[in-house]
């Protein structure tokens, strides 16, 4: 449950809501609250994240046989499957940003380890009662 609020908009501003509300068959109230929620979210959410933690899941899948094949390589991962690969990652990003230019594309050094792990140290700051 949230805070009740009750605002006064002008008018103009009003009637952009108000066709935006028809348009999409929403509520003024809704229209109004999505915006607001909107723009206060703390963090945005690329809309393209689900696909590339897609590619970085099959990444991960493919790793043992990168590892056989690419190794020390950079390869480029595009809707699940390894596309294209090069031991220069700017030429690599140059084919891919022309053979797949709407396309989510995952590109990343193939090393021993399909992924790093960083251990970030800091001190804990408490209140004294």
């Amino acid at each position: 449950m949230g805070t009740q609020v009750v605002l006064d908009v002008p008018e103009d501003i009003y009637e952009q809501v108000e066709k935006v509300a028809v348009t999409t068959e929403r509520d003024v109230s809704d229209v109004l609250l999505e915006t607001i929620t909107r723009t206060f979210s703390p963090f945005p959410v690329n809309p393209n994240r689900s696909v590339m933690n897609q590619n970085v899941e099959a990444y991960r899948d493919l790793h043992a046989e990168l590892v056989e094949t690419h190794l020390g390589q950079f390869v480029a991962i595009c809707e699940g499957r390894l596309v294209d690969h090069d031991p220069d990652p700017v030429f690599l990003l140059q084919r891919v940003r022309t053979q797949y230019p709407d396309k989510v594309v995952l590109r990343r050094k193939v090393e021993t380890v399909p992924e790093h792990s960083f251990r970030i140290r800091h001190p804990r700051i408490e209140t004294r009662k």
